[in-house]
């Protein structure tokens, strides 16, 4: 998995390459509790080049979802592929997070 980040606005952008899986997520948590330490609760996360989540990398986003509101902020999804959309239709989460197809649309979100 490799992370790119970037920040528009006060939101973090965060573009993932990679499978978000068991095997990668432990990265993924270093890079959030770094940002989250840092009092950067306005967080996108850029799908576009992930084609498989299973449910470590599913409960870790929850994870930071849930950081973010509390302390007043979101973390957003943008850009799933199709059969990420189906994972978070059957799983549920597709109510819980903001999911938009671009990043630009999720970072608006912020201004709104």
């Amino acid at each position: 998995m490799k992370i790119n980040q970037s920040t528009t606005d006060s939101v973090v952008i965060l573009a993932i390459t990679g499978d978000l899986d068991s095997f990668s997520v432990s990265y993924l948590k270093e890079y959030l509790q770094k940002l989250l330490n840092n009092d950067q609760y306005r967080i996108v996360i850029d799908l576009s080049s992930v084609d498989f989540i299973d449910s470590a990398g599913l409960g870790h986003l929850v994870s930071c979802l849930k950081i973010c509101m509390h302390n007043s902020g979101d973390l957003v999804l943008a850009g799933p592929n199709d059969p990420i959309k189906d994972l978070l239709r059957i799983t549920k989460l597709m109510d819980i997070f903001k999911v938009f197809d671009t990043v630009e649309e999720a970072t608006a979100t912020f201004t709104e």
